[in-house]
């Protein structure tokens, strides 16, 4: 059985729809992952890659008042580009709307739209116009379009029998001019509050780059640090936080309480905790450029402008919590998105081979080049080069391989370029006697995803296709082969199996007996309901045909509004709703009209 399932494990992989993360093919880089025992093929596009990564890296730069303001001033900077946010850097800019929706949006430089994206999740309804200077603006949790616009959305909806979908019009199909208006903003999506969110892309590369790099606004506020962060990097496998000491501000200067810190380690990582703001009340954002001189010579620089999407996730390689701050560290991983760094000596690892006082001088900017400073000494008590392994584990992972781990019934496949960082994997395997797996180490970020293999346990194989795989963090449901199982994960930590057999809820949100007794009801919502495994499929018919209604995800909340093609008289509504794991529910509702 174990070699039948092992040689399984590696054909699936390479024919379920479970590899598509490791398999990126766009119109301007190819790399293939082939996965054939266990070996990686790289395509030779990828020195092409590189090429054009290098030259759109030289094309940041632009002319300051090139793109206009998407809404009237004045304008409130919320959220800015590179902020920490769970799971992801944030790839534009937020603009306040003062908590307001339906506010109009505005085409920021003349162009046409290239694409178009209705999501319950995400961006929510959003738009995308390419423009001749070969990038691309992003204008999403829009509320609606612009008539003339909705009117082509809605149609493709309804051809589609479909709310979320995605278009691709032709170019020059919907042109439009700096200053039209575009559309509404929202509150669509996983938007926390209406806001607008706003990126500017390169066109080729599809990374979004900063958009305050592309606008003059007044901001004459200098970065502003809490805290300074030590580690221990002597084992690379494994930094370790050392301590953090509290930064004190005092006539517009930053200092530490005493200059000079003395340590049992020479090999260390530096960390900071802080933030920039725009205006004095403003909010918190994060801090654009950091530099490190290392005994008065440049040692590292970073800059927040050019992350691509597939390396977002780095945010939780590049930054740890500790007690109640969140440190950004200034030492790179074993893999890294290579854009955001600018000059980094000894992948930011300061080595000190005395036992000397040593000067470090950090220096902070935003995008206005507003600049603070921190300067402080360290000095080592002993100097040790090697620090075996921290941690030993069931295999060591090398994050610029693939990884396929067995034991047990028990199957991970790792690819190459999934981890950031190399370094040890555990496994507690209890999945027969209580259903659970622990994959250590817990906090380890997944660039793209991992798939782990097993042999249902005994007491859950008559359940196996409803058999949901369920972090802290996520749910997984099952591609089912034989008398086993595969999941696509996203993280490791503690995992636990489920059985999803319950269908969805689904309810009014208004009473139906208050439903029933209003009269000239403009909208109807319904609430959707699913605990475990989520909402794969939902569709709202009246009358026996299919109607367009708007499925927020956030909320559950499934909204029908009454428009010109809404029959007359009796309307009898039927929600039908099915989740991941095929479990299905429907709900009726006859209304008078």
């Amino acid at each position: 059985m174990r070699k039948i399932y092992s040689s399984f494990f590696l054909s699936f992989i390479t024919s379920s729809g479970l590899h598509t993360d490791w398999c990126n093919f766009n119109k301007h880089r190819l790399v293939l992952i082939r996965v054939i025992s266990g070996k990686r093929a790289i395509s030779s596009a990828a020195s092409l890659f590189i090429l054009l990564f290098v030259a759109s890296s030289l094309a940041i730069s632009a002319q300051k008042g090139e793109f206009q303001w998407p809404l009237d001033k004045p304008i409130v900077l919320s959220g800015n580009y590179g902020e920490m946010r769970p799971n992801h850097f944030h790839a534009g800019l937020d603009l306040s709307t003062k908590n307001m929706i339906n506010l109009p949006v505005y085409a920021t430089k003349d162009g046409y739209v290239s694409r178009i994206k209705i999501s319950s999740v995400g961006y929510g309804k959003s738009v995308y116009i390419t423009h001749v200077n070969g990038k691309v603006t992003v204008y999403g949790h829009l509320t609606n379009y612009e008539s003339a616009l909705n009117k082509y959305v809605k149609a493709e909806q309804k051809k589609a029998k479909q709310y979320e979908i995605e278009l691709f019009p032709k170019p020059g199909e919907l042109k439009y001019k700096a200053g039209d208006i575009i559309g509404y903003s929202g509150n669509t999506g996983n938007s926390t509050g209406p806001h607008l969110h706003y990126e500017i892309r390169d066109e080729k590369t599809e990374i979004p780059l900063n958009p305050a790099l592309f606008y003059d606004y007044e901001d004459s506020y200098a970065p502003a640090l809490t805290h300074l962060g030590l580690y221990n990097l002597a084992d690379t496998t494994n930094p370790r936080f050392l301590s953090f000491y509290p930064v004190i501000t005092k006539d517009g200067k930053m200092k530490l309480k005493k200059d000079t810190i003395v340590l049992k380690a020479n090999i260390i990582g530096i960390a900071f905790s802080g933030q920039d703001k725009f205006t004095a009340t403003g909010s918190a954002n994060n801090i654009y450029e950091v530099q490190i001189k290392f005994d008065d010579k440049p040692f590292y620089k970073h800059q927040l402008d050019r992350i691509p999407f597939d390396d977002a996730k780095y945010v939780n390689q590049y930054s740890q919590m500790q007690e109640k701050w969140r440190f950004q560290k200034c030492f790179q991983s074993t893999l890294f998105p290579k854009g955001m760094y600018k000059g980094v000596a000894n992948k930011g690892r300061i080595m000190m081979g005395d036992t000397n006082v040593h000067k470090i001088h950090m220096i902070f900017k935003d995008e206005k080049a507003n600049q603070s400073e921190l300067v402080f000494y360290v000095k080592a008590k002993e100097i040790n080069y090697f620090e075996p392994p921290t941690i030993q584990g069931d295999i060591f992972a090398n994050a610029n391989e693939d990884v396929l781990f067995g034991r047990k019934k028990l199957q991970i496949f790792i690819p190459a370029y999934t981890l950031y960082n190399s370094g040890a994997v555990i496994f507690e395997n209890t999945l027969e006697a209580s259903g659970k797996l622990m994959i250590l180490p817990f906090d380890a970020t997944l660039r793209s995803t991992a798939i782990v293999g097993f042999e249902v346990p005994k007491k859950f194989k008559k359940f196996k296709d409803k058999l949901v795989f369920k972090n802290v963090d996520n749910t997984y449901t099952p591609i089912v082969k034989n008398d086993s199982v595969f999941y696509s994960v996203r993280n490791f930590g503690g995992f636990v199996l489920n059985v999803d057999s319950a269908a969805p809820k689904i309810k009014t949100e208004i009473p139906v007996a208050k439903l029933k007794a209003t009269k000239g009801l403009k909208q109807i919502t319904f609430i959707i309901e699913e605990e475990l495994s989520g909402i794969k499929e939902y569709s709202l018919t009246t009358n026996g045909e299919w109607v367009l209604a708007e499925f927020d995800a956030k909320s559950g909340k499934l909204t029908y509004y009454y428009d010109e093609d809404t029959p007359k008289g009796e309307l009898n509504f039927v929600v039908d709703v099915m989740d991941r794991c095929k479990n299905k529910a429907s709900f009726s509702l006859k209304l008078g009209n």
